[in-house]
This record gives C-alpha cells, sequence and structure tokens, in this order.
C-alpha cells in the first residue's frame, strides 16, 4: 500500500522546533542577512540544486547564526540523493549521535520525516523502517523526559516539544501501516490524539490508510472525506475515489463536497441565559482574513456562536484584513478597526473591546476554538449592561435608516453604528465559502444622534476606491491585483449594529443588532 504523503508544508513542528532551538537570539535581535537566501534555498524542490545553494550559503557566511539551520538543511538534501536507506542512515548517524537535550527532539522527528517521505522510499524495507521509525519515537519519548537535559529552557519552547513528539506516534502509525500492521497503526494514532494531536488532514489521510488495510471502506471515506475538507489535494484526490467505490459512480460528489464545506464541523449546543443575566450583550470582534488557512477554525468557531447564542447575549462584527495576503472583503471601516486595537494578526477575537484572544488551525480544530470562544461570552454575559441602547432599521433604495435610542448620555463614552452583512459569499485562498457578519461600513455617532443613514452607494464606492488604492499604493504587495472585488453590497440580510465603548478603556458597555427591514 502506499504511504499517504503527509503534508510537509502543514507539519512544521520539527521545523519550527529546530529554528526556535538553533536561534533562540532571533526573538529578540534583527535577523541575520542571510535568511532570505536560506529561505529561498529551502523553497528549492530539486535536492541537487537546494544543495549547491544551501553550501554556497554556508561558505559565503561561515560565521552564520543560522549554521545549524543550514547544516540540517544540507543534511536533508544530502539524504534526498541518495538511493538506499542504509546510506541515509549513515548519513543522519552523526548528527544522531551528538544531539543533546530539546535536539534529540527535532532530530528524530526531522530524521523519521526524511525516511518516510524519501524520494525512493517505496524500495525501502518497510519492517526495518518501523523499527527505524519506533526507535527515534521511543528517543523523543526519553528526550521529553529528560528535564536535565531540557534546563535552562524557555517556556514556550517546553510547550512546543509535547506536539512534537505526539507528532512521532501519527509517523509511527504511517510506518506501521506501510509495514502491513494496521491495528498498530490504529493504536499509534489514537496515541497521538490523546497526546493533543491534531485531527487534521495528515492524520485523517494516515487514518484514511489504516481503515483501508482493515478492510472498513465507509470509516476509510469519512477520514478521506475529513482531509478533502482540510483542503488537502491528495484527500480530495482520495475521496472522491472512495466515494465512486461506495456509490459506483462519482457524480454527486462535488455537491455533496460544497454542502459539507458550508456546514459547521461540529454541533454547538444552544444557550440560553438564566436567571443572572441582566440584558448584557457581548460584542465579539473577529478579524480574519480569506487568504487565512489558520482563520478557518476560528471563522467556524465564531458561526457556532451565533448558532449557540441569541442576538440578544451576543452580537458579532467580522472584519477582513489583507493578513496574509489580500481580502477583497476588506474596506475603511476594516482598517479603521484594525487601526483602533492595534491587531497585526489574524485570527483574532476580541470580546467586548478588551479581552484578545489569538490563535486558530483548520477546520478540524474549529469545534477546540468555539469552546474556548464560548467559554468567553459565558464568562461576560451575566454582567450588568453599561448602557441602555435601543435599534430599529430599515431600508429604502441605497438608504438605509437607522433609528436610535441611546439612553442617557455617558460622559467619556463612543456610540458606533455598523452596516453589516449577515452573509458573503466568497471562497478565498483558505477555501471558506461563506463569511457572515461581515463590516461593510462604521461610524461614530454624536451622543444627542436619534438616527443615523448609511448610503449603499457611496459604501460601495469607497469600499472600490479602498482596494483601488491598495492595489496602487501596497508596497508588500507590490502590483497585485484584486481577481474579484467584495465591494458590491447585498441589500438582502443586511443588519445594524450599535455599541457604546469607552474611549479611554476600549471597554464595550452594551451592543444591540436589528435587521434590516
Amino acid at each position: 500500500m502506499p504511504s499517504s504523503p503527509l503534508s510537509l508544508p502543514r507539519s512544521l513542528a520539527a521545523a519550527v522546533l529546530a529554528v526556535c532551538l538553533a536561534l533562540p537570539a532571533l526573538a529578540q535581535n534583527a535577523p541575520p542577512p542571510e535568511l532570505k537566501e536560506v529561505q529561498a534555498a529551502m523553497s528549492l524542490q530539486e535536492p541537487a540544486a537546494k544543495l549547491k545553494e544551501l553550501e554556497r550559503i554556508k561558505g559565503a557566511y561561515p560565521n552564520s547564526a543560522m549554521t545549524q539551520v543550514i547544516d540540517g538543511q544540507i543534511l536533508a538534501a544530502r539524504v534526498a540523493l541518495v538511493a538506499t536507506l542504509d546510506e541515509v542512515l549513515a548519513l543522519q548517524k552523526a548528527e544522531m549521535e551528538t544531539a543533546k537535550g530539546a535536539g534529540r527532539i527535532s532530530v528524530v522527528l526531522r530524521f523519521a520525516r526524511q525516511i518516510l517521505f524519501h524520494p525512493k522510499a517505496a524500495s525501502f524495507d518497510k519492517a526495518k523502517v518501523q523499527a527505524i521509525v519506533q526507535d527515534y519515537r521511543d528517543k523523543a519519548q526519553k528526550g521529553l523526559a529528560d528535564q536535565a537535559g531540557l534546563a535552562g529552557m524557555s517556556e514556550r519552547l517546553r510547550g512546543m516539544l509535547p506536539g512534537s513528539v505526539a507528532e512521532m506516534d501519527l509517523l509511527l502509525a504511517q510506518a506501521q501501516v506501510n509495514a502491513g500492521q494496521p491495528a498498530k497503526a490504529l493504536i499509534s494514532l489514537d496515541a497521538f490524539t490523546k497526546a493533543g494531536g491534531p485531527a487534521g488532514a495528515s492524520y485523517l489521510l494516515v487514518r484514511g490508510d489504516v481503515l483501508e488495510a482493515l478492510n472498513r471502506p465507509k470509516e476509510a471515506y469519512e477520514a478521506l472525506l475529513g482531509a478533502a475538507l482540510e483542503n488537502h489535494k491528495d484527500g480530495l484526490r482520495r475521496a472522491k475515489a472512495a466515494y465512486g467505490r461506495l456509490n459506483g459512480k462519482e457524480d454527486g460528489f462535488d455537491a455533496m463536497l460544497e454542502a459539507r464545506s458550508r456546514a459547521l464541523p461540529y454541533h454547538p449546543a444552544p444557550f440560553k441565559p438564566g436567571s443572572a443575566w441582566k440584558g448584557k450583550a457581548v460584542l465579539a470582534e473577529l478579524f480574519t482574513g480569506s487568504e487565512c488557512p489558520p482563520c478557518v477554525a476560528a471563522d467556524f468557531a465564531v458561526d457556532g456562536l451565533l448558532e449557540s447564542f441569541p442576538e440578544t447575549a451576543l452580537v458579532v462584527l467580522e472584519y477582513h484584513l489583507p493578513i496574509p495576503g489580500p481580502d477583497p472583503m476588506m474596506n475603511p471601516a476594516t482598517k479603521k478597526r484594525q487601526d483602533y486595537y492595534g491587531v497585526n494578526s489574524t485570527p483574532t477575537v476580541l470580546f467586548d473591546g478588551q479581552d484578545k484572544l489569538t490563535g486558530g488551525g483548520g477546520r478540524s480544530a474549529a469545534e477546540t476554538k468555539y469552546k474556548q470562544l464560548s467559554g468567553k461570552v459565558v464568562e461576560k454575559v451575566d454582567a450588568a449592561p453599561g448602557a441602555a441602547l435601543k435599534l430599529r432599521a430599515t431600508r429604502t433604495g441605497n438608504r438605509v435608516q437607522a433609528t436610535l435610542d441611546l439612553g442617557e448620555a455617558i460622559q467619556g463614552v463612543d456610540y458606533q453604528v455598523a452596516l453589516v452583512q449577515g452573509q458573503q459569499e466568497h471562497k478565498g485562498g483558505n477555501r471558506l465559502l461563506v463569511h457572515k457578519m461581515v463590516v461593510r461600513d462604521l461610524a461614530t455617532l454624536d451622543p444627542s444622534a436619534t438616527t443615523a443613514a448609511f448610503d449603499l452607494a457611496a459604501s460601495e464606492k469607497a469600499t472600490d476606491a479602498y482596494l483601488t488604492e491598495f492595489e496602487t499604493t501596497s508596497t508588500r504587495f507590490k502590483g497585485f491585483k484584486f481577481p474579484v472585488r467584495r465591494a458590491v453590497i447585498s441589500r438582502e440580510g443586511l443588519k445594524v449594529v450599535l455599541f457604546a465603548q469607552e474611549r479611554a478603556t476600549k471597554k464595550v458597555l452594551q451592543a444591540v443588532v436589528a435587521d434590516v427591514k
């Protein structure tokens, strides 16, 4: 059975850990001048070309702070160029013998991957590979237990180690199923998830291999479909083939996949305010990007919040940013709120303007993220509202008119009103199809205001001009042109959100939302 190609770019624990261990000073100091050259060399696909360029860099920068990283990449290129398993082991031997402390963990993880995904891996003795990966996995466990060897390591790096060790169970499962030991592989997969390993595409592909080997085709299909939903190309190909085998034809697969892509990957429980609830609505503000793969978990988590909590207890605003790539749903309002909070990464979620949570993941991490975010809402929802707000909204042609009651004026408070698209269709680089509660415009009100209005045509024009300005002035994405623009605002499914926010602390006192009638 051919091994499932665990996606190297999406399984970076070993590489990240190795760089962190080799370059602890980079967090405080400016990056070395050779960094970009090393990155460019690492992106080369041909091992011989990569080796030549890395050796040039090593010669040009003999005292480089990146020497350990460069040497590791040179070794990897040399390993890829040999033809036998014994030659691979001979190249790995010297570094294996000299690795100490946490370095033993990053080394064995890196070496196990070099063997399993070697260009000549199909010709390697599968039983021998299994034994080697098992030995490497045991070395990783010993390294994690060696407290003396880990002395002096920062808490951040210590926190990365269990994930790296857990990945060894996933690699061992791959080696075991390749060697015709699917029952053992299933045990290793369970160990991987129990250790906190993410059930993402790499895990699901191996699980598909294991279940196919155990003659459990329906379960194998579900695993492969999960990998397809994580946007893994090989998972998509294999899931479609498995669908065809189960149904006698592949017709209908694409429609089914799109429907599953739109659906939440978990089932959020409904929340009902208890007797302690005093009418507070928590404002959750999500900064995200349609080109941001780790934003998928946060986006689906916030979608789950919208299903769980009534609008009287939770109000959501979603801002799209050009992080890590340009987003056609961004506009002047999203930039304004980004600058207001100083947000420089996606996904970022703020609750009532203060509690900030970052970090995301793929589709498989959505439920975990949902539990984190919903816990924060529950923590805040029973607080007393700091302002009394009322809101109604109607639309006539291009004009959205909001009727407001801001209650008694509160000193030092800004009253903000946002125009929101309840649902926006767009398929970006992270493959999400639907984006909810997308902010289209935003205005600050006079405390005495009783009405607010949005001119939809003017908002569209301002957004289109903003996207054009981005194309012409961005230095990070020089020469970029949007293949599609989302400046047009649907006249259906609009909402207006009103909230009161302390100027000094940024604390949101209360928020309300109204459908545009």
